[in-house]
């Protein structure tokens, strides 16, 4: 049997995951990231990523990470972000319709809104995320 990490995926609510994974892929501000067994320590910043990976039985998962910190140490793996959903979970044709609703926002906005206008910052993020979610979503089927 292959060596594996831990791996922990906390939010503000508390911690979402703990598993034993073979590997991880997530993408962060400076490029895609694999993890492997024995990977030099690390901690970067998480782009919003679908973080795939492999758990102990073998089987793949993802999860819609909304930006935050991976770090390694000591083959543990942790990833602490505001927000995080299993792919699995997530319902594609609920968050295509939020995704839609999100994106008529943001362009109703978007003209006339000044980089710094709290309104369109949100209605951006709200956008992200579901835009992120619908990702993880059909990423999740195809594995």
């Amino acid at each position: 049997m292959s060596k594996l990490l831990e791996l922990e995926i906390t939010t503000p609510e508390g911690k979402l995951l703990e598993d034993k994974v073979s590997n991880l892929v997530a993408e962060t501000e400076e490029g895609e990231l694999g993890i492997l067994y024995d990977h030099a320590e690390m901690r970067a910043k998480l782009a919003n990523t679908a973080v795939r990976f492999k758990n102990e039985s073998g089987t793949e998962d993802v999860y819609a990470v909304l930006g935050g910190v991976i770090e390694l140490a000591n083959n543990k793996i942790t990833i602490l972000t505001n927000f995080a959903e299993r792919g699995a979970d997530i319902d594609e044709a609920e968050a295509e319709a939020e995704a839609e609703r999100a994106r008529a926002e943001f362009q109703t906005l978007s003209p006339d809104a000044a980089k710094q206008d709290p309104h369109l910052v949100l209605a951006e993020a709200r956008l992200q995320r579901q835009l992120l979610k619908l990702k993880a979503a059909r990423l999740s089927k195809t594995l």
